[in-house]
């Protein structure tokens, strides 16, 4: 379905009014997803023609939280629907949209994760601290692994989602740079010579059987079979296996407990910390939203008023 007259109007009146490319962008996409699900759910409503009744909208939030959207995104979606009705002078007839009561909890210092305490957890990654006999056996094959997996979250803002994705294609070690695909679409990553060589060292100690085969979807970090003390080799896709979301949730877990860290420490805190870092660093709205992948500066709004209350 092609983007709809009334919309590309509107999209002409932001590009004038100096909108940025990103934010016309933003507003281009969630227009044309709604008025494709308006296409799909209601054909008989003309497709040059904006529904005057609120139950459509209403229905169309209700399908967008079916879909388990964030409410961050839900808030973005209706306000640039807002935009569109303001534009064509249909907010009084429809009222403004609110696709969600919810507020947006303010961040508090719980919601990050200091310097020091990620320094200890990655110590403690590859320490032989707390450990049995048989959980050095197999700390032996995973110490490296884990350690890369909590560098790239907590020094880059990586989701679980996010690593556990990663192919062995999308790492090029030659020039220290990362490739994060999301349906958001890809960014590219610098990585540092140091965390380089830490997952380069983890990568070149996979037994060759189980290795990620280069330029590939292999994946780039692997699930291990701890009672056979070898990675897991999935034969019917002719690849190893990947490491689970579940899997990196319960060794954060596990590694946060052994590391001994007081306070609760969870895998948001370690993106949250780094996105504060980038604010910090005099990163602009722009950089920070194509470095995390954010859906838009809305996303940034808490982060900062976080730190003029601090």
């Amino acid at each position: 379905m092609d983007i709809p007259l009334i919309v590309q109007r509107f999209l002409v009146h932001l590009h004038e009014s100096e909108k940025k490319h990103s934010t016309i962008s933003m507003y281009k996409h969630d227009l044309h997803a709604f008025f494709r699900w308006l296409n799909q759910q209601h054909p008989h409503i003309a497709p040059e023609t904006l529904p005057e009744g609120r139950e459509c909208y209403e229905e169309y939030f209700t399908y967008l939280k079916e879909k388990n959207l964030s409410e961050a995104n839900l808030r973005r979606v209706a306000s640039h629907l807002n935009g569109l009705l303001r534009f064509y002078d249909l907010i009084h007839q429809i009222g403004v949209l609110k696709a969600t009561t919810k507020k947006q909890r303010e961040l508090t210092d719980n919601d990050f994760i200091s310097k020091n305490d990620a320094c200890l957890l990655l110590e403690s990654v590859i320490s032989h601290k707390n450990l049995t006999d048989t959980q050095l056996k197999i700390h032996e094959y995973i110490a490296s692994r884990n350690q890369s997996i909590l560098i790239l979250m907590l020094h880059y803002g990586l989701t679980i989602n996010e690593v556990v994705s990663l192919n062995i294609k999308d790492i090029n070690f030659s020039q220290n740079t990362l490739t994060i695909t999301t349906t958001k679409g890809k960014r590219i990553l610098d990585l540092s010579s140091d965390d380089k060589k830490i997952i380069y060292n983890y990568f070149s100690a996979i037994p060759s059987l189980f290795k990620p085969k280069d330029y590939t979807d292999d994946p780039l970090f692997l699930s291990f079979h701890p009672q056979k003390m070898v990675y897991w080799y999935d034969y019917n896709l002719n690849k190893p296996r990947r490491i689970s979301l579940i899997g990196v949730k319960r060794m954060i877990e596990k590694e946060v407990q052994r590391s001994g860290l007081q306070a609760k420490v969870r895998s948001t805190q370690f993106r949250n910390s780094c996105i504060l870092n980038k604010l910090l660093e005099g990163y602009s709205n722009e950089q920070i939203i194509y470095y995390f992948g954010l859906s838009s500066r809305h996303a940034l709004y808490r982060y900062k008023r976080y730190l003029k209350s601090s």
